[in-house]
């Protein structure tokens, strides 16, 4: 940030001569007087009067003086701002969201333990809701975005990924506002029959294979399409359909024309965070503070 011998030429004039400012300084004093006489040689400009009494600053001396102090101060803290900078900056965790995976589970846990762990600090990262962007960004965990936080088992995303499990999410039934299933606060599977019910192809999302199970050898009467993905453009075709898809809490608000709507069973989503398999520390300083909640 500036010329080192700036603060060799400080203790000289602080010491008076090149003999003591090398005590302090721990190297020879001829060493002294050659970064001096570099120094002024760079400067064109004289430094010191010597004389056999010692070394007194001219003039010109006395104004470097002054402003290289000021100038070594400024430096140090620049230095030490860039630094506490980095330091923030490797404590961000970049939460990756979209309309099909928000974060507002996520941070329900967060804001319980916020304030005990000032170092960490969320920054909300968009991507768009493809399923090709979405692959970019497992591609590419721990580049631009360091987490997400959504349902994690599936077949369909191999190992790119770890995950962490913050909860079990009901498994429920969206609908288009206008399908006459849509005023129902709860719906039980008799009310089913008769409907085509969208659903993720067997062994795709392990946790959907007992549902459609059920589905298939105790209601019949239920018409069950396969999916190979759930994403925006199911949603949406749900909206102009009469068709349901079985969905989850965590995607009520995808659409503003569509409803979720609770189902009396008992089958659920895994949610949770998936990070990258070589997570650095950060991410698992993150978990660990995750991991204080009582869940």
């Amino acid at each position: 940030m500036y010329d080192r011998h700036l603060e060799t030429f400080i203790q000289v004039a602080d010491c008076g001569s090149f003999l003591k400012a090398s005590d302090q300084l721990y190297i020879s004093a001829n060493a002294i007087t050659k970064q001096i006489n570099l120094l002024e040689e760079r400067l064109d400009v004289k430094l010191f009067h010597r004389s056999k009494q010692g070394l007194v600053l001219t003039e010109a001396g006395k104004l470097v003086y002054t402003e290289a102090k000021k100038m070594i101060r400024h430096s140090n803290t620049i230095v030490q701002k860039a630094k506490d900078l980095e330091n923030r900056q490797e404590s961000v965790i970049r939460i990756g969201v979209s309309l099909m995976n928000p974060a507002n589970v996520l941070l329900e846990y967060w804001n319980k333990i916020v304030s005990l762990y000032p170092h960490l600090q969320l920054e909300i990262v968009p991507f768009e809701d493809t399923v090709p962007a979405f692959n970019d960004v497992l591609d590419h965990l721990g580049q631009k975005i360091d987490l997400l936080s959504c349902p994690y088992q599936t077949n369909i995303w191999g190992n790119r990924y770890q995950s962490f499990h913050l909860k079990d999410l009901p498994l429920c039934i969206s609908c288009s506002k206008n399908h006459p299933l849509s005023v129902r606060k709860k719906l039980i599977l008799i009310d089913l029959h008769g409907e085509t019910l969208l659903i993720a192809k067997r062994g795709i999302t392990p946790y959907l294979d007992p549902v459609r199970d059920e589905l298939e050898h105790l209601h019949p009467e239920i018409h069950l399409k396969d999916v190979e993905y759930l994403d925006i453009n199911v949603f949406n075709r749900i909206v102009s359909s009469r068709e349901l898809v079985l969905s989850a809490q965590c995607w009520c608000d995808v659409h503003p024309l569509l409803v979720t709507i609770p189902v009396e069973w008992n089958y659920t989503l895994p949610y949770g965070l998936i990070y990258p398999n070589d997570p650095p520390q950060k991410i698992l300083q993150f978990l660990a503070a995750i991991k204080t909640i009582n869940f």
